[in-house]
């Protein structure tokens, strides 16, 4: 019978050990700072787990666990194997929710359920996606320990391209490039995996995720967002049908047209195809629809979010008002006409992946506030809403508008 120590460290700022915690499967508990007593407590186990042991904990007490241990984190686990909303119920971004402050033992406690529970929705996944998961992930030390402690076995002649290629047929690409996903983003491909695969459709990798592993949002891309126009690929025949998707989320049977050109199914297609382009529309002539309806789809294929930067407030508003109308969800403002409560609420809606698309003002792409939630997001694109404000009537309008464009290269830098 194979041994679990469930552990946690508390580190000062000068990198020294100011507690520790561990708690055994048998129940049996441990809370002090003294390393001799905690070597003592774990140095029977044969796995020991913590919530980012890896890249944190093992820094400071590896050198007092037992050598023939194997670690287990239970924190790159957690998106793998609880990719929906609300998540884990103990997981909050890269930490364990926690009522005590600074509590190795509790924390430790709290550890030993989000593995329990973890190991638990590993076992109601299927034979081909345990393998999917095993084939791509068991090779690295984040996961190596857990795939041991579930039994699973690394098939020799395993094909995990054909696996993934089954396991998710109608959901890809055809045309992804497998070979070089599963040779040079094996991690990151599993988690893109997962969020496939999660009933909700909104669900978003957490940030730390982004930040870590920002391949993720390549992965979905290359999976989901890259229009192969093969009839014979169920995945792009059904997502990136243009006219589908307009009776699908606004109700309408057919694009309008202008002097018998399909202007605005035109301007739809490209932006799926993923082509910058200038669109000049009359009033009333459907514009607005040109870059909502590729946002949704985009949203609902690999989570992006579409940011449309509006001149006016009240503008904002009677699009996303519209949009609600039409009981089509997914689209929020952030600007000065809406109360703080309402601003936090948005903020938290574009954060957890509700929200589509973005309504902002020019001025906007200056806030701190707003380039963090934006770094939150992958950004499938930007669009300039009312482009003529500044075409027409230069930076005497709004000068935020020229310096735009700056802003956008910033905001592409610090991405990455």
């Amino acid at each position: 019978m194979r041994s679990y120590v469930f552990v946690d460290s508390e580190i000062t700022a000068k990198k020294k050990i100011a507690d520790l915690g561990a708690v055994k499967d048998s129940g049996e508990e441990f809370h002090s700072p003294n390393p001799n007593d905690f070597r003592s407590f774990v140095a029977k186990a044969d796995f020991v787990v913590g919530h980012n042991i890896i890249h944190h904990d093992a820094k400071y007490i590896g050198d007092l666990l037992p050598n023939q241990c194997e670690l287990i984190d239970t924190l790159p686990l957690s998106p793998l194997l609880f990719p929906s909303r609300p998540y884990h119920k103990l997981v909050k971004d890269d930490k364990i929710q926690n009522d005590d402050v600074n509590n190795p033992l509790s924390d430790s406690i709290k550890c030993r359920d989000l593995f329990n529970d973890e190991r638990a929705a590993y076992e109601q996944l299927s034979e081909r996606i345990k393998d999917i998961y095993g084939e791509l992930l068991f090779r690295h030390e984040e996961f190596h320990g857990f795939f041991a402690a579930v039994g699973w076995k690394h098939h020799f002649f395993a094909n995990v391209k054909d696996l993934i290629q089954k396991g998710f047929d109608g959901s890809i690409c055809i045309h992804a490039d497998l070979d070089d996903l599963v040779k040079n983003y094996s991690i990151e491909l599993a988690y893109a995996l997962a969020l496939i695969s999660a009933p909700d459709k909104k669900s978003i990798p957490p940030k730390w995720v982004l930040h870590t592993y920002p391949a993720v949002q390549y992965v979905l891309h290359e999976l989901r967002l890259k229009n192969c126009h093969d009839e014979h690929c169920p995945h792009c025949v059904s997502m990136f049908n243009a006219k589908a998707k307009l009776k699908e989320f606004f109700g309408y049977a057919d694009f309008r047209t202008f002097e018998g050109e399909r202007l605005q199914e035109r301007a739809v297609e490209l932006a799926l195809d993923e082509r910058s382009l200038l669109a000049v529309f009359p009033t009333g002539g459907g514009k607005s629809l040109t870059f909502q309806l590729p946002a949704l789809i985009q949203g609902e294929a690999a989570r992006g979010l579409t940011v449309v930067i509006s001149p006016l407030q009240s503008l904002m508003k009677d699009q996303v008002d519209n949009l609600e109308k039409k009981t089509i969800p997914g689209a929020t403002t952030i600007n000065g006409l809406i109360s703080p409560i309402e601003r936090s609420d948005n903020i938290e809606q574009v954060r957890n992946g509700n929200a589509s698309i973005l309504y902002i003002a020019p001025e906007s792409l200056r806030s701190k506030t707003i380039e963090s939630l934006l770094l939150s997001r992958d950004i499938a694109r930007f669009v300039i809403d009312e482009a003529h404000c500044f075409s027409s009537w230069g930076q005497d309008f709004r000068v935020d508008y020229l310096l735009s464009q700056t802003s956008l290269r910033i905001f592409k830098r610090r991405r990455g």
